[in-house]
């Protein structure tokens, strides 16, 4: 009996050993930053500034900047909210959820203090859930209508679930998960006082989204990364970035929704950009690069390996990439914890495609004390200006660093 019982225990720590190897050693590392060199802000020829004085420019997830305008639009919410009702990170208290999600349209040449002028887009006619108004906010992408003063948004929409015996919301929202759409509006002129909703996209492939990238040059066709796959709520929700649940659907207006990859560790902000749809990995790292085909179906023509947890991408006017990175993954929940208070370091990562058809990336900003960062989950650049824009999806500000001359 005792020999038994030390074979298995010698089986349980090599499986153990194995699973280490297989599964969790690149999360460990990235996780707490091990063998990196993390690098002061003083290390980089930025200055930055926290906008932080200002309440509706809290928990801003995701930004998108449409260049004919020159407004930035920012998907913001509340910064104790997001610890209180966020799907996305198993918060389901709803008596906590955000009342003042907003798009923020800041007029990034029109400096107001150390801010800017801007406008809380206002939603006449869009009903949100039950008839609330609401919206729960996460990922945001745009276009620029072409030979029209408008542009089109597409935001992702963390709702919660509505009981279909009762007519009202599910109250454990923890047992059913999150009711997510992605919502389609557009404004019209750059100083525009509200958006008119055109849209909402619901399917059963669209269980989990974090982000929306287009598919091409039009808003009634774009890709979501489900972060957590088809597993809202349970044990392989919270295993996810380990078991690989995580998926990249395609929505077409009018065809509906299907899954075209899987086998992703918690899929983040992606984009598309030349044809091509880049997909970055907050738990593993590295970007994942496929060439779009046809009806929206993936072909994987890339990794590029980046040894950071990564979330969301943003694309330039020069086409040039910039990801939003954390050189200590876990300091982000302590963020979750006290938002106020907490100072994760961050990273700003650009990726540039060589004329060999090869991505390379570098890193162009680091802030390994979180003295001006928000712990960032959006870096974007201004081409223009050479400035770059920071949020996070739960610190109370933003940031702006200027390039030094």
């Amino acid at each position: 009996m005792a020999g038994l019982l030390l074979k298995l225990g010698l089986s349980l720590v090599v499986l153990l050993a194995v699973s280490f190897q297989v599964l969790l050693k690149e999360m460990v590392w990235l996780g707490f930053g091990i063998g990196k060199d993390i690098q002061p802000l003083s290390d980089f020829p930025y200055d930055c500034r926290r906008i932080d004085d200002d309440p509706r420019l809290q928990a801003c997830e995701d930004m998108w900047l449409s260049e004919k305008t020159r407004v930035l639009y920012l998907a913001c919410s509340d910064s104790i909210a997001r610890t209180r009702w966020l799907p996305n990170n198993h918060n389901w208290n709803l008596t906590g959820r955000s009342q003042r999600d907003a798009i923020i349209a800041l007029q990034i040449d029109a400096p107001a203090g150390k801010s800017f002028e801007y406008k809380v887009l206002q939603t006449p006619g869009y009903a949100g859930t039950l008839g609330d108004g609401l919206l729960d906010l996460t990922g945001l992408t745009g276009i620029d209508i072409e030979g029209e003063d408008r542009v089109e948004l597409l935001v992702v929409n963390s709702r919660p679930s509505i009981d279909s015996a009762t007519g009202l919301l599910f109250p454990d929202q923890a047992a059913v998960g999150g009711n997510s759409t992605v919502e389609l509006f557009e404004v019209r002129g750059p100083r525009a006082e509200g958006m008119t909703h055109v849209h909402t996209f619901a399917d059963a492939s669209v269980t989990t989204p974090n982000n929306v990238a287009l598919a091409g040059g039009n808003s009634r066709e774009f890709y979501t990364t489900n972060d957590h796959g088809p597993y809202k709520v349970g044990l392989k929700s919270h295993l996810n970035m380990l078991i690989g649940s995580g998926e990249v659907a395609f929505c077409s207006l009018g065809k509906g929704c299907k899954r075209v990859s899987k086998g992703h560790k918690f899929p983040n902000g992606l984009a598309q950009h030349g044809g091509s749809l880049y997909v970055p990995g907050s738990a593993v790292g590295g970007v994942q690069v496929f060439r779009i085909g046809e009806d929206g179906d993936l072909t994987k023509i890339e990794d590029i390996p980046i040894d950071y947890g990564l979330d969301n991408l943003s694309v330039d006017a020069n086409g040039d990439l910039y990801l939003a990175a954390f050189p200590k993954g876990v300091e982000i929940f302590k963020a979750f914890a006290d938002p106020f208070n907490a100072r994760p370091p961050s990273t700003v990562i650009r990726i540039r495609k060589g004329d060999d058809g090869k991505h390379t990336w570098e890193k162009v900003l680091e802030d390994a004390h979180g003295e001006a960062l928000p712990g960032s989950t959006t870096a974007l650049h201004d081409a223009k200006t050479g400035r770059l824009f920071l949020s996070s999806v739960i610190s109370p500000f933003i940031t702006v660093c200027e390039p030094r001359s």
